[in-house]
């Protein structure tokens, strides 16, 4: 009977165990930047990968499967493979030349895991011989295929009461945090809710997400549940209803270990919450409340859950605890309740996130700590800043860098470091001097042609080679090289005004521009047609703020298409919704007779020829339009425009898809990692989640510029079309020659009747 009731409690606790971990499979290729095959060339060569883990998270174990090959010409007593997690080594592996395959399991141990990046390092030795090993050969090499490799985790969040400081360890990139989030809102609470302060919760708590994108649900509850009959014909009582009342009834579905948030005023949230939790709500309101399980007899009815309450006793109140949720820093808020003074918030600003054309900042002052490279191998460090979206200066402004650095002595042939803004080389200096040398406000002048609206990348790629003595088998390491570049460096830029070419869809998916503006506070709407885009709706504005880096409190959700849009808009629908209006620049009609310009098809079969290579090709410009009976079905369209709905020059951006159900599915492909990158041009098309249909620049373009200043618009204007400046210039020079041909005449006349 006791071996009875101890494989039950075994079984109970394994199931309870079972249900409270999770685990995630991820491909190795998902941690690293550059191309999926991980190539280890030389005598010794190694990367690592940052492995994320998620604040309040637990390993309960954890393995990665590796898929390697390496080169045949390999000794195997002396060639290895090393696997190293946080510096300790994990595992070893012999590069063996006769089985070159390598598919191969190492353990992680969860003692060596913690919170935030992890490096796990692949390091080789690699030799060809016992002796006399030129480490530069071609032969030493080893592949690792990321894309097959891949880390196992098993994870479970630390049992504990929820308290604000948690939020962050719930939502981030780390293993085991939420990529998914509900949202729920009280049916009859006040408008604002769901136009303002829905699309607050959805940007804050993407931006804990950082880089990865927040899939956003919605639903709305009604302010008292249907109780649902109990199993074995039970019945309610008063205490089991208020239990169920209190408890996250209306989730569609429940997770122990995720949270959700409810949205609503205090009157609104009122049947929600314990007495206590309600009576704290003073002002604009925030806290992390726990839900009771709800069982009747071994049935459980709800599961308990985490939810984040935002709430206040106005509709405003909410909206300001919304705009805080995006702007705290959670690790100073310890407590489950956070009550806001809305006197004292601050104003959101782009400005201070972006560096001011016309100013100077030391490296220090952008964040950047000293640059110190070691060891006999190719470098490469970025400096990233980021710069107003409509960035804009004349064709030879520059933009002046004073470069405080120095490298050591013993130097080898090869030396040299070069410097790239945004890929493009813009200097090279040999490290050749034998007893090193140091630099003090070496000063270089860069073209600003360079930078762009946005994020930009200075890269100092330095290569650091042991000297050559010229003996055989003579070899020196390279432990004893050293360059750094001291964040004393400054770099200062010129004057720019605030103008961009539009529409860009590139640069809407490098700096949500024009949605996210430095100076312009002025309304954003995003605006569905139907209510079951209101989740996609929300998923499109937490990626904005993500691109952006902080909250956009301007954009707001509006139900329906309206005659009067904002200067700047975003519209979901279906193509049957959509007004002809909005597609005259295209001549394009996305209903079920859709008409496509011979524009766009000209674009595409040119691109196709130049793509060939065929010289012999002539451009397509036929002008007119085809018309076809059909539908959407499975794709997905995203066009962007001059906004004719507009009282002002603005972009309207439409993403049009078959059916309502279909455009959530469409807006989570559109705004991951592998899709969003690939946007660019004024039309856009998919239908899954790896790559775009077409990607063109279809319309004509318009300049964008801060307003009352003409003559930048016109400036970037004439810069992208020269031809109209040499044909202006051109007229001007046979106007004046022949004014001064005709002066001259009358002269000549004069002079001549005085004779």
């Amino acid at each position: 009977m006791r071996t009875m009731l101890t494989g039950a409690f075994i079984a109970l606790l394994m199931t309870f165990t079972a249900f409270a971990q999770q685990t995630s499979q991820t491909r190795l290729s998902s941690f690293y930047p550059g191309d999926s095959t991980l190539r280890l060339q030389g005598k010794q060569d190694s990367v690592t990968l940052a492995l994320p883990l998620a604040a309040g998270q637990e390993v309960k174990n954890a393995a990665i499967s590796i898929e390697a090959v390496n080169s045949k010409a390999l000794i195997k007593p002396r060639s290895i493979l090393n696997v190293r997690f946080n510096n300790a080594t994990i595992g070893q592996i012999h590069l063996d030349p006769e089985r070159p395959s390598i598919s191969s399991q190492v353990t992680i141990p969860a003692s060596l895991w913690r919170s935030g990046f992890n490096n796990l390092t692949f390091a080789v030795s690699q030799h060809y011989a016992n002796q006399c090993v030129d480490g530069g050969a071609p032969e030493l090499w080893s592949e690792i295929n990321l894309y097959n490799s891949m880390l196992s985790v098993t994870t479970q969040r630390a049992q504990a009461s929820p308290v604000i400081q948690d939020l962050s360890g719930f939502f981030s990139p780390g293993i085991g945090a939420q990529d998914n989030v509900t949202l729920v809102t009280v049916k009859d609470d006040d408008d604002s809710i769901f136009t303002h302060s829905l699309p607050g919760v959805a940007q804050a708590l993407a931006l804990r997400n950082q880089y990865k994108p927040l899939s956003i649900t919605y639903q709305e509850a009604a302010s008292k549940p249907a109780l649902p009959p109990l199993p074995d014909a039970g019945k309610w009582d008063d205490a089991l209803a208020q239990r169920y009342q209190k408890s996250s009834w209306y989730m569609a579905e429940t997770k122990a270990d995720q949270v959700h948030a409810l949205i609503g005023t205090r009157s609104a949230l009122k049947p929600f919450l314990s007495d206590a939790l309600h009576q704290r709500i003073s002002g604009p309101f925030l806290a992390m409340d726990q839900t009771p399980q709800v069982k009747s007899e071994q049935t459980t009815l709800v599961e308990g859950t985490t939810r984040l309450i935002v709430s206040g006793e106005t509709a405003e109140q909410v909206r300001q605890a919304a705009l805080t949720l995006g702007l705290m820093d959670d690790a100073l808020n310890p407590d489950s309740v956070l009550q806001i003074d809305a006197e004292e918030s601050s104003k959101v600003s782009l400005s201070g996130r972006s560096l001011r054309p016309g100013q100077q900042y030391t490296f220090a002052q952008i964040g950047q700590r000293d640059i110190v490279m070691r060891g006999e191998d190719s470098f490469s460090q970025p400096l990233t800043f980021h710069l107003p979206a409509d960035f804009y200066v004349p064709e030879n402004a520059s933009v002046s860098l004073k470069l405080d650095f120095g490298y050591g002595a013993a130097f080898g042939p090869g030396s040299m470091m070069n410097i790239l803004v945004n890929d493009e080389l813009v200097h090279g200096l040999t490290l050749d001097n034998p007893n090193g040398q140091s630099f003090q406000d070496y000063a270089l002048e860069i073209p600003a042609r360079h930078l762009r609206g946005g994020i930009n990348t200075i890269n100092f790629d330095v290569v650091m080679r042991a000297p050559v003595t010229g003996q055989a088998c003579d070899d020196i390491s390279g432990s004893h090289l050293i360059f750094q570049v001291r964040n004393s460096s400054e770099i200062e830029f010129p004057e720019a005004g605030q103008v961009a070419t539009q529409p860009d869809l590139a640069l809407f998916r490098d700096t949500a521009f024009p949605f996210a503006r430095i100076n312009n506070d002025d309304p954003v709407a995003i605006y569905i047609n139907d209510e079951g885009m209101t989740s996609a709706a929300l998923t499109l504005s937490a990626k904005l703020a993500q691109v952006a880096g902080m909250p956009l409190p301007d954009i707001q959700i509006e139900q329906g298409l309206q005659s009067s849009l904002t200067d700047n808009a975003i519209i979901l629908s279906t193509p049957e919704a959509l007004p002809d209006t909005f597609s005259s620049d295209y001549t394009t009609s996305l209903t079920a007779t859709k008409r496509w310009p011979y524009r766009l098809q000209n674009e595409l079969h040119n691109r196709i020829r130049r793509v060939a290579d065929d010289k012999g090709h002539a451009p397509l410009t036929t002008r007119g339009a085809t018309t076809q009976q059909s539908g959407l079905e499975d794709m997905a369209v995203l066009i962007a425009e001059k906004n004719p709905a507009s009282e002002s020059t603005g972009n309207v951006y439409i993403i049009a898809t078959q059916t309502p159900e279909l455009m959530t599915t469409r807006i989570n492909e559109l705004v991951s990692l592998s899709l969003w990158g690939q946007m660019a041009g004024d039309f856009f098309s998919w239908q899954d989640a790896e790559s775009p249909l077409l990607a063109m620049q279809v319309a004509d373009q318009f300049e964008m510029g801060e307003a009352g200043n003409g003559w930048l618009s016109l400036r970037m204007w004439l810069s992208n079309n020269p031809w109209y400046w040499l044909v202006g210039v051109a007229l001007i020079v046979i106007i004046s020659t022949f004014i001064a041909v005709l002066l001259l005449r009358r002269r000549n006349k004069a002079m001549t009747e005085q004779w």
